[in-house]
């Protein structure tokens, strides 16, 4: 029987590295991709788990860097049964009217831009094979928005129109397209929260608490498992309860 591989973009932030860890602890094959950060603790945390790693640098507002990984990663595994588009950036807060068109372009061409490559690399793949598992990670500011994160928002909340629209699209070659939505998450995107930023997030948590890489890498694995297999173009929300419907 082959052993399974889960393909993580992002493993060398917090998210990633702990859905990494996640899924080689279910004894799935890793692949990751960084373009910046240390993945070599992340590659011996993986492989003292009994699970073959590797890792590709990757710029996901390069499609050609983009298409080329993919490439790399399908064929040096077997068996690429999920794909985690995990890997963005965040920007610095500002109000809309004051953000640079520099800044708009970065965070459309990795957020956004990347991700749906990400997706239709994963899909017609997954095509072929006539099965496969794509989550995508986007953010509780995807639904509802976050002020002063107007464009990083925008960028999000495509992510899920994305993820609902392929998910049909896939249906009928049995791929599965889910969602993420983390809320106030203990990642370097959050690193630079002072303390009353830090004691806000946590005001806004019912649960009292900033998340960790780890409540979402739980997540993660249970919309691409087999438990899920009634589950597509779903949002699930990991944000200690900041989402109240």
């Amino acid at each position: 029987m082959l052993r399974k591989t889960a393909f993580i973009t992002g493993g060398s932030g917090g998210i990633g590295w702990a859905t990494a860890v996640k899924f080689a602890r279910e004894g799935y094959n890793i692949a990751t991709t960084f373009l910046t950060g240390d993945v070599e603790k992340l590659k011996k945390e993986c492989e003292s788990l009994g699970v073959e790693f590797e890792a590709y640098k990757m710029d996901l507002r390069d499609e050609f860097s983009v298409r080329q990984t993919f490439d790399k990663v399908f064929k040096r595994f077997d068996y690429v049964d999920v794909v985690v588009c995990n890997a963005g950036k965040a920007d610095k807060e500002m109000l809309f009217s004051d953000v640079p068109m520099e800044n708009i372009d970065q965070l459309l061409n990795t957020n956004l831009r990347g991700t749906i490559i990400c997706n239709q690399e994963a899909f017609k793949r997954f095509i072929k094979q006539k099965h496969g598992s794509i989550v995508n990670v986007t953010s509780i500011f995807g639904i509802n928005g976050g002020p002063c994160e107007a464009v990083y928002s925008a960028t999000k909340g495509g992510i899920i129109g994305l993820t609902k629209a392929v998910a049909m699209e896939g249906a009928p070659y049995k791929i599965r397209v889910n969602a993420v939505a983390p809320g106030y998450i203990d990642t370097k995107m959050t690193a630079h929260f002072n303390e009353e930023e830090k004691n806000h997030a946590i005001s806004m948590t019912p649960l009292s608490r900033i998340g960790q890489g780890q409540d979402v890498a739980e997540a993660i694995y249970f919309l691409a498992s087999d438990k899920a297999s009634f589950i597509t173009g779903e949002v699930l929300t990991v944000s200690g309860g900041v989402l109240r419907f």
